[in-house]
């Protein structure tokens, strides 16, 4: 299995918080992501000691995946991996960047998710649609918290597609996502996650 075939399932992550929850409840245009880097994944730019990429939080070898016209097509699971403890609070933060003239530019999309295991399983929440209603072993009480514990997905295909509300430049963008754990006395882990994914956007 190729790097591109074993990022896929955090693109679904990334997407989902940035070209859907960040974008939508729209009344606008429909666009679409069109990956940029065959990879699909890439780590953080200059990350701090203690941040990891994909392969610090995930095991996805047992993960399949098909890219095409309609979509992605994921199959099968992953396993985690990350080294924190089931009592912690894990925060998530999401941010859409656009690249402008040779520099990466923050852009007015961005959202945070105090405690990602508590709302997981939410059907009000766009990664219920798009990823965690498609697990089919209940892992809230374990979340993304305990090493070795297995997410199983049934097939579903991605869209990679969105409406859009307000402007928005067609252009290169890219979508970091950042995970943080933090232990009962609101102290951080030594180690985070930080993934980004890169792609064009265009209207449809």
């Amino acid at each position: 299995m190729t790097n591109s075939l074993l990022a896929v399932i955090m693109e679904l992550e990334i997407l989902l918080l940035t070209v859907v929850s960040l974008l939508s409840h729209a009344n606008g245009a429909k666009y679409e992501l069109s990956v940029a880097d065959e990879d699909i994944f890439s780590s953080c730019n200059s990350p701090d000691p203690g941040t990891l990429d994909i392969n610090g939080l995930m095991d996805l070898s047992e993960l399949s995946t098909s890219m095409s016209a309609e979509g992605v097509t994921i199959s099968g699971n992953a396993t985690l991996i990350w080294d924190i403890n089931l009592e912690d609070r894990v925060q998530m933060n999401t941010n859409l960047l656009y690249f402008d003239r040779g520099t990466w530019t923050p852009t007015a999309f961005s959202m945070v998710s105090k405690d990602f295991c508590k709302s997981m399983y939410d059907k009000n929440q766009y990664y219920y649609k798009y990823w965690t209603g498609y697990i089919t072993n209940d892992i809230q009480d374990k979340c993304i918290n305990v090493p070795g514990t297995k997410i199983i997905h049934k097939t579903f295909t991605l869209s990679l597609t969105a409406n859009v509300m307000g402007p928005l430049r067609e252009g290169t963008y890219k979508a970091q996502l950042m995970l943080r754990a933090y232990d009962a006395t609101g102290i951080e882990r030594p180690t985070r996650i930080c993934l980004e994914i890169r792609g064009d956007l265009f209207k449809v």
